[in-house]
């Protein structure tokens, strides 16, 4: 490690974060009142999750703890999504433009994350095989640990360009100024649960494009559907009665359920690349060691179960959500 590299390690692990005024943002948080227009739960929304991503900061950055990477891009997907569900009312290339920006951050910290959820979760299964596949099961843990600190590395990076502060400060200045907007945003609750029961249409129609077998990429499609109803009823619940509490509920225990079929899809997947590599040779070079490769297919046998039961558990949670009247 260079000393420039050393030196920026060291802020990283020692950084106590943004203070949120510095981006913009005003002392206290910003609360929409129950009249107020779509714009200004969105500017609250935008507030709450902008001041999440600046408290995770500092943990993302050190490593301590990975809830705090994943509460970063929980934030970063929330905000996005609520960007995208008011982009009739807000100034079309300003909307545009902070949602790639946001979207940029998101594609540093995902494929962390995602390492880490498959990580945990190959750590958990291999407590569940004999002993003498514990090693192997070890050794392909390891590998794939590496390919982790390797996207670490390059969202540490991101994290100390300028593009990440500038970021932070065009959040700012969209709560303390309101996002622009391309023409008057409707007031009061109308527009709000018109948000939330056009995220249940969506979901109607993907459940109903399926297909029988329905394919890994469609239940993939299903569980986002299911998160951005999720993230605009959290929107319009301190507007409403329990009634969109009932269905913001529901599609989290939808995307739940669909979430851990897709967990079981990409252990899969990895366990594959880590045993045979791609047809373009991408690293890392096929597996020889015999052992490894067993091991790898008992991982891949109990993925793939995990994911036949899933392909059944979400329909429960389906049925949920559509007995619920708005």
């Amino acid at each position: 490690m260079s000393s420039d590299d050393a030196r920026a390690d060291t802020r990283d692990r020692t950084s106590t974060g943004t203070d949120p005024v510095d981006i913009g943002l005003p002392p206290e948080p910003v609360r929409a009142a129950h009249g107020a227009s779509v714009v200004e739960h969105i500017r609250a929304a935008l507030d709450t999750r902008t001041r999440t991503l600046l408290a995770h900061d500092p943990g993302t950055r050190s490593g301590s703890d990975p809830e705090d990477l994943h509460r970063m891009r929980v934030s970063v997907r929330r905000m996005r999504a609520v960007l995208k569900a008011g982009r009739s009312w807000l100034e079309r290339d300003w909307c545009r433009s902070l949602r790639a920006e946001l979207g940029w951050l998101g594609r540093g910290l995902g494929p962390v994350r995602d390492l880490d959820v498959q990580l945990a979760g190959l750590r958990r299964e291999r407590e569940e095989l004999d002993e003498p596949e514990r090693p192997p099961a070890t050794r392909l843990i390891d590998e794939l640990a590496a390919w982790r600190d390797s996207a670490r590395t390059e969202l540490l990076e991101m994290m100390r360009a300028e593009r990440y502060e500038r970021l932070l400060r065009s959040l700012g200045e969209a709560v303390h100024d309101g996002p622009p907007t391309a023409s008057a945003p409707p007031r009061g609750s109308d527009a709000l649960y018109e948000l939330v029961r056009d995220g249940v249409t969506t979901i109607e129609r993907a459940v109903g494009d399926l297909g029988d077998p329905p394919t890994d990429e469609r239940l993939h499609a299903l569980r986002i559907a299911a998160k951005r109803l999720r993230y605009c009823a959290e929107l319009a619940v301190p507007v409403f009665d329990g009634g969109v509490e009932e269905v913001l509920a529901a599609a989290e225990k939808l995307q739940d359920e669909l979430g851990v079929h897709q967990d079981a899809v990409v252990t899969e997947e990895w366990l594959w690349w880590l045993t045979h590599g791609d047809e373009q040779g991408a690293e890392p070079a096929p597996v020889r060691d015999p052992e490894l490769v067993f091991v790898a297919g008992r991982l891949a046998e109990r993925a793939r179960a995990r994911r036949v039961r899933q392909r059944e558990a979400w329909w429960s949670a389906w049925r949920e959500l559509r007995r619920l009247e708005l």
